[in-house]
Order: structure tokens, then C-alpha cells, then sequence
């Protein structure tokens, strides 16, 4: 009996925390652009947030799906400081909320600067609150397999590997000047040096928790290519590196092409790591 089963009927979730983290990272780099661009070219950047945006919008509309009843959204919200899910759901709303605005808001006739600069920041924080928020919700001490400092750990990094190449992506669709020097050099070395560490991550936590077991089953027979869904996933993500790097060194900077298929194939990546995270759902008892 493998883990399958379970992985896909929370296939939602799967998609929600392969894109929303990523989303929130690459919102977050983005407007740190913006606040230090001028004129046209910071119209562009601040349009082209709407990249990350609708990328996390996608992962968090998956994920309401696991609500069931819509009703049960109302719920979620009295818990807010009491429930790892609350909390995640009201940090969600308040990031989608300040960057909504942000992107509304720039379109007015009369804009002001400061205001501008306010709301970005703002989002920039609720970016990071999210990230936060969504890396702890899955702390749960009644399930053994995720109750380790590697889960937590482990999501960050994939928004590391994943968020810097989608913000290269949506600044190159932005033609932000500086990303033909050693902008886009920084974020590569980000995500190469996330994708390394995640590897560690992952590799450590495949020791920790494979041999672990309960009345039932074991967490290798749960998840029996754990090891191979690793190298999938450091094949994938190193691939969307180097199509995103080769760009970048022929002197094509403005790649769109490549900066799009280098964010789908570290995304497709993150997304075999989160599934095996399904799969590997083991409670203390016996239930499963």
C-alpha cells in the first residue's frame, strides 16, 4: 500500500504550495524592483506584478477547494492565533489584499508616490508573513512524518529555488534594464544555492522519516521512490536553472520564452516533492 491514494485527493494542496510560496517570493523581489525603479520603467515592473500575483491567486483558489462548504471560510477565520490553517488562510488574504490594491491603485489618475510605496512595502510584508504562515501550518504533532523541522524548512527553500525564477521571468516580460548585469546573476545564485540546500533538506529528511512506522504501515512503503522523487526534483529544477542561465550568457536577456519554460520546469519540479510530502501522511495511531 503506497501513499498515492492519499497524495492525490489532496492534489489542491499540492498545487497550492508548489505555486503560492514561489508566488509570494517572486511578488516580494519584484517590488523591491519597483520601489528602486523611476518613471516608465517602474510602470512596467509594478504592471508586471501581476505575474506573481495571479500565480499565487492560482494556488490559493486550489486550495479553497479543500474548504468543502464556502461556509466553512468563515470559520476559518475566528481561529486566527489558535490554528496553524487560520493563520495561513488570514496572512493569504491580507498579501493578496495589500497587493490587489497596490495594483489597482497605480492605475489611478492622480496616484500618489508615497502611497504607492506604502502598499508595496506593505505587500513585501505580507509576502513574508505568508511564506511564514504557510511553511508552519503543516506542523502537526499528531501526524509523526511532519512533525520535523525539515518540513518547514524545506517549503521555504522551494519558494527560494522557485520564487527568484519566476521574478526573473516577470521582470524580463517588465524589459527592467538591470537585469542584463548582475541582477538576474544574484537571483540564479539564489536558487542554486536554495536547489542545493533543498537537496540536503530533502535528502536528511528521507533518513528521518522512512524507517518510521505504525500499526499499519511503514513510511517507505508509503512512499517507496522518496529517493528517486529527490532526483527528479534537483533534475528538474537544476534544468529550469540552466535554461534560464543559458539565456543569460548568450546575451538574451529579454528571453521571455526561456524565463517562462525555466519557471515551469522548476515548478513541475517543487511539484513531485510536495506530492511525496502527501504520500508520506502518517498518523501516530492507526489511522492514516
Amino acid at each position: 500500500m503506497t501513499g498515492f491514494a492519499t497524495a492525490f485527493n489532496e492534489i489542491t494542496l499540492v498545487l497550492f504550495t508548489t505555486l503560492a510560496p514561489s508566488g509570494a517570493v517572486a511578488y516580494a523581489v519584484m517590488a523591491l524592483a519597483a520601489l528602486r525603479a523611476q518613471g516608465e520603467t517602474r510602470k512596467r515592473v509594478s504592471g508586471a506584478l501581476l505575474v506573481p500575483f495571479l500565480v499565487t491567486l492560482v494556488g490559493l483558489v486550489a486550495s479553497a477547494t479543500h474548504l468543502g462548504n464556502p461556509d466553512n471560510a468563515l470559520y476559518v477565520f475566528t481561529r486566527v492565533g489558535q490554528s496553524p490553517l487560520s493563520n495561513e488562510v488570514c496572512a493569504a488574504v491580507l498579501f493578496l489584499g495589500a497587493s490587489g490594491v497596490h495594483w489597482l491603485y497605480q492605475f489611478a489618475e492622480h496616484a500618489r508616490p508615497k502611497v504607492l510605496d506604502a502598499l508595496l512595502v506593505g505587500a513585501i510584508a505580507a509576502a513574508a508573513a505568508f511564506l511564514v504562515s504557510v511553511a508552519f501550518a503543516y506542523d502537526s504533532r499528531t501526524v509523526v512524518t511532519w512533525d520535523t523541522p525539515f518540513v518547514p524548512l524545506a517549503l521555504c527553500l522551494n519558494a527560494l529555488v522557485g520564487g527568484p525564477l519566476l521574478a526573473i521571468a516577470g521582470l524580463r516580460f517588465a524589459r527592467w534594464e538591470p537585469l542584463s548585469g548582475t541582477a538576474a546573476r544574484v537571483l540564479l545564485g539564489i536558487s542554486l544555492v536554495a536547489l542545493v540546500a533543498n537537496a540536503g533538506v530533502y535528502a536528511a529528511q528521507g533518513a528521518h522519516v522512512l524507517p518510521l512506522a505504525n500499526y499499519l504501515t511503514t513510511v517507505e512503503q508509503l512512499v517507496p521512490g522518496y529517493f528517486v522523487m529527490v532526483l527528479v526534483f534537483v533534475a528538474l529544477s537544476a534544468a529550469g536553472l540552466v535554461v534560464d542561465a543559458a539565456a543569460l550568457l548568450r546575451g538574451r536577456q529579454l528571453a521571455r520564452c526561456a524565463a517562462t519554460a525555466s519557471s515551469v520546469l522548476v515548478f513541475a519540479g517543487i511539484f513531485v516533492m510536495r506530492f511525496a510530502f502527501y504520500m508520506m501522511h502518517m498518523t501516530y495511531g492507526m489511522s492514516l
